[in-house]
């Protein structure tokens, strides 16, 4: 992908390159072609293990353990253990933290090889941009994955990417002044400008909340290399709410995984998608790579 992306007239979408047929990879060719004026290279990011995370697991784990084998059940004893307020914005494990570094690590591959090998007009370029929420494991796991990147990108927090609200402890935020302390390369403005989503929010008014970034935020960042560090349940709403477009023909998408809008990001995962938008500022096309499909299409167009 030319560095100059943002001024790429009319053109068939050809992006990303089709990785190996694998049993777990099936990729859905694009109907046809699609003409999209402006694209993108998001790198999607699920936060690495944070502490609640494995608290949670084993709250789980021992209400198995005692006969509680229906599925409410195992929720309550979940959210019981995630009540606690000394929760509240739990930061990342120690294993989350070496998730992200591998992570890093794995990305870095993905930098070096495209700028060494890559023969083609695609370039995969740092990000220029790290947009995440304001949850301390996503401001740690952005920091884990994007900070020592050359040239570093901007870091911008936002309410808009935030976990679901459910009024657990684990999904409330710290101050922005405590914020600003621990990350100080992060910029909190957005946060006094914009209002935190309501308490007690569900599923259908998160996935609303993912189409707002969508046609409101993410449309109208002038940078061409984009990260996005948010949580399960708002890059889980953001599938769906994809799936949706797909389902009403306004959008085309091609992922390397099966049943994509059921799949959940794995701790520290990061993805590789070229966005397309056409000359209305409509989002029409995605093309959605795991990093080890994205390194493979660079050394199988060397």
């Amino acid at each position: 992908m030319a560095p100059n992306q943002e001024n790429v007239t009319m053109m068939s979408i050809d992006l990303l390159p089709a990785p190996p047929m694998t049993a777990s990879a099936v990729v859905t060719p694009l109907r046809g072609s699609v003409s999209v004026e402006r694209i993108k290279t998001i790198y999607l990011v699920r936060h690495a293990e944070a502490e609640h995370n494995i608290l949670e697991k084993e709250a789980v784990a021992r209400a198995i353990a005692s006969g509680a084998l229906d599925k409410c059940q195992q929720e309550e004893a979940r959210k019981s253990v995630l009540r606690n307020p000394s929760l509240q914005d739990s930061p990342l494990s120690s294993s989350g933290k070496l998730q992200a570094q591998k992570s890093y690590q794995h990305l870095q591959e993905l930098l070096r090889k495209s700028s060494q090998e890559y023969k083609s007009s695609h370039k995969f370029l740092p990000p220029q941009i790290v947009l995440v929420s304001p949850l301390r494991r996503s401001l740690m796991t952005a920091t884990e994955q994007f900070y020592n990147l050359e040239p570093r990108p901007r870091f911008v927090a936002l309410e808009i990417l935030r976990e679901k609200r459910t009024g657990l402890a684990c999904d409330e935020r710290s101050p922005v002044a405590a914020l600003e302390r621990e990350f100080p390369h992060v910029d909190f403005s957005n946060l006094s400008v914009s209002s935190s989503p309501d308490p007690g929010e569900d599923n259908e008014l998160l996935r609303k909340r993912t189409r707002r970034f969508l046609d409101e935020v993410l449309v109208n960042v002038e940078d061409s290399y984009v990260a996005i560090v948010s949580h399960k349940g708002w890059l889980r709403e953001l599938r769906h709410t994809l799936k949706s477009s797909v389902d009403s023909n306004q959008l085309q998408v091609d992922f390397d995984i099966k049943e994509w809008e059921e799949t959940l990001y794995k701790n520290a995962e990061i993805r590789v998608a070229e966005f397309g938008w056409n000359r209305d500022g409509e989002l029409v096309s995605i093309v959605s790579r795991s990093v080890d499909n994205a390194i493979s299409s660079i050394v199988a167009n060397c």
